[in-house]
């Protein structure tokens, strides 16, 4: 398969990755950048954007192995990307109970507030009644954009990645994270949008946490394949 593959449309798909996981993080300043004044009127605002450098970077894994399998003899490679593949996702699963937890205490914090008449709507208010919806969902459609591109190009450097079921799912649940997160956003009124921001953050950790434990399982197996 990976003779016949299209390189260099796949390594555009591999930059676009790239570039999809620095916009998620809020990284794109590294490319010189300025965020906050860019014409691309990119934000990464809140908690939910970010949170999909998690699952994102599971696909970007994905795509720099196979980008690795071009340059590295496929004996090499297997001995060294099962236990890679194992510590990356063991980090990553620790990093999404850690961050579900910490934004599962905030979203209880909020809705306490918002309950405990009079002094806490206002509370809530002063902290986060103001939320930049209209720069975040400038990010998410500039993902969105560049998610489909990743995906077309991916498709059309090889076709027969169409097959790999695992890689397609976990783009179509990024895919399904960046509409979640617009819905969440545009289901509220402005001053609620802080909390649905949240609520859409710990989604994205879930599925993040699903697709790690996936990997961490594919890594065990690779691992005791090497040993045996």
């Amino acid at each position: 398969m990976l003779d016949s593959m299209r390189k260099s449309i796949f390594i555009v798909a591999l930059v676009v990755i790239f570039l999809i996981v620095l916009v998620e993080l809020g990284s794109i300043a590294v490319l010189g950048i300025d965020v906050s004044s860019s014409s691309l009127g990119v934000s990464t605002t809140g908690r939910a954007v970010p949170a999909m450098a998690l699952l994102d970077g599971l696909i970007f894994y994905a795509t720099l192995i196979i980008a690795i399998a071009l340059l590295v003899p496929e004996r090499l490679q297997s001995k060294v990307q099962g236990i890679v593949t194992l510590v990356f996702a063991f980090l990553l699963i620790l990093a999404c109970i850690k961050l579900f937890f910490v934004n599962l205490a905030l979203l209880f914090v909020m809705i306490s507030l918002l309950m405990s008449l009079p002094f806490g709507p206002i509370a809530y208010l002063a902290i986060w009644g103001s939320f930049g919806t209209g720069t975040a969902l400038t990010a998410l459609s500039l993902l969105m954009t560049l998610k489909l591109i990743f995906a077309v190009c991916l498709v059309l450097s090889q076709q027969r990645f169409l097959q790999n079921k695992g890689l397609v799912l976990i783009i179509v649940t990024s895919l399904v994270a960046n509409l979640v997160i617009a819905f969440l956003y545009g289901l509220v009124p402005g001053f609620l949008v802080s909390l649905t921001d949240v609520v859409g953050a710990l989604v994205v950790f879930v599925l993040a946490f699903i697709w790690g434990c996936v990997y961490l399982i594919g890594g065990i197996i690779s691992v005791i394949k090497v040993v045996l």
